[in-house]
């Protein structure tokens, strides 16, 4: 009896002593420290630049200060079957260098803690992928500049370069040795490309790679009819069938004062060297009369000064300007238009509102000048027409009369109208609000990534404020854009912007010393105003950057 009590003492004393130890070891932090744990790194990060990778980590937290030895390896595969590099260092960062890796190149980086006196190596620790991506001193390719079989590609001028490959994308590359032209001007061109085909481009100093481009190709072009000077345009045009596609040659055209009357068809007009610059029609006028009427235009100089042109677009009926009509689009890309003396699109002949609808305006790559110079309507002259978008990029605007644009008779569905990365010069008059007069109909009305200046024309006035549009629902924007010498003409105040629906940021205020007789619009080389776009790059019309 006494015995059997005994064993049961021994036995909860010797219990007792289990759970203490094994709760002892549970509250032990360095129990679980095993080596490979002590020493750890940790935080692995990269920060990359245009020639290396910066690569950084923690040391262990349990190192205390002590001088630790450390692998860090890159590999193009996650899982490091492979290692394209290893570095051994001493400290918490390595940098790796383009002259090291391949360009464009996906990377993934892990490091490890080497042995330490008596502890072992690390486990692995993984961090974020990187590449670099190299020098870029190529420039955007122009619009312009780029054909169904042709390409220029342009760089900044930089010392040492010597050659360009250039492949089909996924394709073997060839080599092209730059000339001393070539390299003093900054260009060069390539011809007899395939239509609507992917390119890949870059540019050499020896073995380094200081730029690189993607590019397509335009798609080819199939033509209804291709004219050539002295071939009767006017006739060509009004007698062409529904969605006919009409190529220029290079050379001058001449309407005479025939108008170009597209009835009840929307036709392409455009050059076949896609240059503005070797292919000219003079004009009377582009009227557009009735359902379906519409007009494509590329890469065409368009000049209505030899005929006396009052409008450049004309939008009416078949018969008469009141009756009901559904236009298709008016489309500019790519071309110079000038000397149209009343307005480049008259669209306000409808009885009543919303009697003529059109879905797209498009403006883009294009010069408009000397345009609306009688004063008596505004360069988009939109009134009455129920448009669903009007879209101006990368365009250039001087001498267009007394107003922007005008959307101002109440219609049922809201238009868009937006100016984008567009340079816009002398302007204005007859008291009229200068950049857009919505009046009472709703809109959404934006002007972005632009230059304004040098508003009103010399000797007229404007309202004070640039723009009306007080309808429920409007919905403004003027963001990353330069002006200056804005005044309504009676004081030297500058002009006002409303106070509502208005988003304005971004804005500055920098004299470029234009004047009213200013036609060309290059921004210095080292302007703010080349960096300070809605994606960091340069406002205004692309064009006047190079």
């Amino acid at each position: 009896m006494l015995q059997s009590s005994l064993n049961k003492i021994l036995f909860g004393i010797l219990t007792t002593m289990i759970i203490g130890a094994v709760a002892c070891k549970k509250d032990d932090p360095s129990a679980d420290l095993q080596p490979p744990r002590l020493f750890k790194p940790s935080g692995v990060s990269v920060k990359t630049d245009s020639v290396s990778a910066h690569i950084t980590w923690d040391a262990p937290l349990r190192s205390g200060g002590q001088t630790i030895n450390y692998t860090a390896e890159i590999s193009t595969d996650s899982n490091f079957a492979t290692t394209s590099m290893s570095v051994k260092t001493d400290t918490t960062a390595v940098t790796i260098t383009e002259d090291q890796v391949a360009l464009r190149t996906k990377y993934f980086i892990r490091v490890k803690a080497n042995t330490y006196e008596d502890q072992p190596e690390s486990k692995w620790l993984n961090g974020a992928s990187f590449a670099i991506n190299g020098v870029q001193i190529f420039l955007p390719i122009r619009e312009t500049e780029l054909t169904e079989n042709k390409a220029t590609l342009r760089w900044r001028i930089t010392p040492g370069l010597t050659d360009i490959k250039l492949a089909v994308k996924g394709g073997t590359s060839t080599t092209h040795t730059l000339t001393a032209d070539e390299l003093s001007t900054g260009m060069t061109s390539f011809t007899g490309l395939v239509a609507d085909t992917g390119y890949y481009a870059e540019i050499f100093a020896g073995t380094k790679s200081r730029g690189f481009l993607n590019f397509r190709t335009g798609a080819p072009t199939v033509y209804s009819t291709i004219l050539n000077p002295g071939d009767d345009i006017a006739a060509a045009i009004n007698n062409a069938a529904n969605n006919d596609i009409i190529g220029l040659n290079p050379g001058t055209y001449d309407a005479g004062n025939t108008s170009f009357v597209l009835m009840q068809k929307t036709i392409t007009l455009k050059s076949t060297s896609n240059d503005p610059t070797d292919t000219k029609v003079n004009f009377k006028e582009f009227t557009l009369r009735g359902n379906g009427a519409g007009i494509k235009l590329y890469g065409i100089d368009l000049d209505g000064t030899p005929s006396g042109a009052l409008y450049f677009i004309n939008l009416t009926g078949v018969a008469a300007d009141a009756e009901l009509a559904t236009y298709t689009q008016v489309i500019v890309d790519n071309c110079k238009v000038h000397g149209a003396a009343t307005s480049f699109m008259r669209a306000n002949r409808g009885a009543n509102a919303g009697d003529y609808k059109m879905d797209l305006i498009k403006v883009n790559n294009s010069i408009i000048y000397n345009v609306a110079t009688g004063l008596s309507y505004n360069c988009f002259h939109l009134d009455k027409l129920e448009f669903k978008t009007m879209q101006v990029t990368k365009s250039t605007f001087y001498n267009v009369g007394q107003a922007l644009a005008s959307s101002s008779t109440v219609l049922i569905n809201m238009p868009s109208i937006s100016f984008d990365h567009c340079t816009i010069n002398n302007l204005g008059g007859k008291d009229k609000y200068v950049l857009m007069d919505a009046n009472a109909n709703p809109v959404r009305f934006s002007i972005t990534n632009s230059i304004v200046a040098n508003i009103p024309l010399p000797n007229a006035t404007v309202q004070a404020t640039t723009i009306r549009a007080n309808g429920a629902g409007t919905s403004l924007s003027y963001t990353n854009n330069n002006h200056f010498k804005l005044t309504n003409g009676k004081t030297t105040a500058d002009l006002a912007f409303p106070t509502s629906n208005i988003t304005m940021i971004g804005n500055n205020t920098l004299d470029l010393g234009w004047t009213a007789e200013t036609n060309v619009f290059y921004l210095p080389q080292n302007s703010i105003l080349r960096t300070v776009s809605s994606t960091g790059g340069a406002i205004g019309d692309p064009r006047w950057t190079y």
